[in-house]
This record gives C-alpha cells, structure tokens and sequence, in this order.
C-alpha cells in the first residue's frame, strides 16, 4: 500500500494515501465555470512520480528528467506485508533508487556491486539502507 509520496522541495505538496479506497482529483471551486477545466493540476504527474520512484526507465528530457526539475528527488513510503519501506530516487541521479528497509527477507534479495551500499536488483542499481543497520 502507497503511505505518502513527497519530494525535497517545499513546493511540492505531499500526498497521503489512508487505507482503503483513495482517490485523486482536482476539485473545482465555487467560482469554477464550465469553461475551467482539471487539467494541469497534477494527477497524471503524481503517477509518474510513483512510477518514477519505481525504478521506471525514464529518458533524459522526457517525463520528471527535465532542466526544471533538477535538483529534485522524490520518496514513496509504502507498506509491503507488515514492512515499511522508503525508496527516493534524484532526478539527477535517476539511475539510483534509494531503498530505506530491511531486505533481509525479501524473496530476492539484493546483491552487492561495490563498496557502497549499492545493490543490483534487476536492471537498475539501488542504494539500499537498512533498518538494522540505522
């Protein structure tokens, strides 16, 4: 289950998912005319943040990979089983996926690649931070 998603700006809102049911739309106000539309209001971005967050393999100047986002990094807290876990992952650094959990006992675990604490996991690099460990 998605918890929250945020980033290191203070522009950006962050969302928080509560369990059950949630759903995302951009409300219109008592002034809102038929002419005023939902569009451009972020719904579709709040996908491919959390798709982003994912490890998603995205091109540079395409999607979040843009000049006007650089220097941001966005984090999804999620509930997998009775586990939280955090990945953040740099708009600058997209190849790295941070992961804050214990993968101790995840069925695939991680592996290695180099003195940091950078495991592989599929095609994409992670830096991976463990609970025990912090």
């Amino acid at each position: 289950m998605i918890l929250r998603v945020s980033a290191n700006k203070p522009s950006f809102r962050p969302v928080e998912f509560a369990p059950g049911f949630n759903v995302v739309w951009a409300d219109r106000t008592k002034d809102s005319t038929k002419k005023d539309s939902r569009n451009g209001l972020g719904k579709s971005t709040l996908i491919e943040i959390i798709h982003f967050c994912l490890g998603s393999n995205v091109r540079p100047n395409q999607s979040l990979r843009v000049e006007a986002l650089a220097g941001w990094e966005f984090t999804l807290e999620m509930r997998i089983g009775s586990q939280r876990v955090t990945v953040s992952r740099s708009v600058d650094h997209s190849s790295f996926v941070a992961v804050d959990a214990d993968t101790a006992l995840w069925p695939i675990p991680p592996r290695i690649r180099n003195e940091r604490p950078t495991y592989d996991i599929g095609d994409h690099d992670y830096t991976v931070n463990s609970s025990d460990e912090t």
